[in-house]
């Protein structure tokens, strides 16, 4: 019975979260975006000339540069697809999906800010707009942070690349852990099948026109990462028991206890509006590479062995 679960955990793990899957879903996810985002800046352009939509106000429809929206959001649903393939073999590289999400999230919102901005021609109202100024010096922020996130946890990189299944030698405790973990990544990934799926049939109940659509993506997007970081949360506080099961590690422990507060503060972010958004998010980010930061340091020295 034992045997036939692994089984069927590697079987669907192959199908779902494999190399090969993620290549191919890159193409896809490349050919949406595209046509995602030709047939935005169509339809602004109907609605522009009085084809559609006359008469009345869409939101997203204001500017050509709305039409970036439609595409930003598909590649965001791939980051996350991203986030749950490197769930079983990194961690760290996890939680960095997690910063390079709120990132484009942040970024695409310098998108929305654009389209307002181009709507005036006088320089003093254009830079006055704080929620613009507030989006660029955060994505600037962010951008930073997250090279350095990256930057200490180059040789955990190099040995996944070097090893991209199970390292060689790995206690069976680990290989448990790693099958736990592959176990909640299918998981995490049915559960968002289901979400992105409530979501499209919310959509077309609520307005199944292509203006209503377009107009409300938005929002609905927001709605789902909210949600969908509530998942995170506890997806992290799994892997931090998980974790205890193989280690009692103080260094580790708190990393992974670091991480679980770097996502309640990127799924609190989504609460508030303005610059306490933009402040929750940097100090997420802040507090989970300050985190790691921490943790390699403590690797480096020798601490005292509880069997003494």
């Amino acid at each position: 019975m034992k045997r036939k679960m692994k089984s069927i955990v590697s079987t669907l793990y192959e199908k779902v979260l494999s190399g090969k899957s993620k290549r191919l879903i890159e193409k896809l996810v490349f050919v949406t975006a595209l046509a995602g985002f030709l047939l935005h800046l169509i339809v602004i352009g109907m609605q522009h000339l009085g084809w559609i939509g006359v008469g009345s106000s869409f939101a997203g429809m204001e500017s050509p540069i709305d039409a970036l929206y439609t595409p930003f959001s598909i590649i965001l649903f791939y980051e996350v697809y991203c986030l749950i393939y490197y769930l079983p073999k990194s961690i760290t590289i996890y939680i960095g999906k997690q910063f390079e999400i709120i990132a484009l999230i942040t970024i695409r919102g310098i998108f929305d800010e654009l389209s307002k901005l181009s709507l005036t021609s006088d320089l003093e109202d254009l830079f006055a707009t704080p929620g613009f100024l507030y989006s660029m010096a955060t994505i600037l922020i962010l951008f930073l942070l997250i090279y350095l996130f990256y930057l200490r946890n180059q040789k955990s990189i190099r040995v996944d690349k070097n090893y991209p299944g199970l390292p060689p030698g790995l206690p069976t405790k680990k290989k448990r852990y790693v099958t736990a973990k592959k176990v909640l990544a299918l998981l995490l990934t049915i559960l968002f099948v289901v979400m992105v799926l409530h979501n499209i049939v919310e959509w077309l109940f609520m307005d199944h026109s292509l203006l209503g659509f377009f107009g409300q993506t938005k929002m609905v997007t927001e709605a789902f990462f909210s949600d969908f970081f509530m998942v995170l949360i506890l997806t992290d506080l799994l892997v931090l028991l998980f974790s205890f099961a193989i280690t009692d590690d103080f260094p580790k422990v708190m990393r992974n206890s670091g991480f679980v507060v770097s996502t309640t503060l990127i799924k609190l972010s989504f609460s508030v509006e303005g610059i306490a958004s933009h402040l929750l998010v940097v100090m997420a980010v802040l507090f989970g590479t300050l985190m790691l930061r921490l943790y390699k340091m403590y690797r480096r020295i020798e601490l005292p062995d509880d069997n003494i």
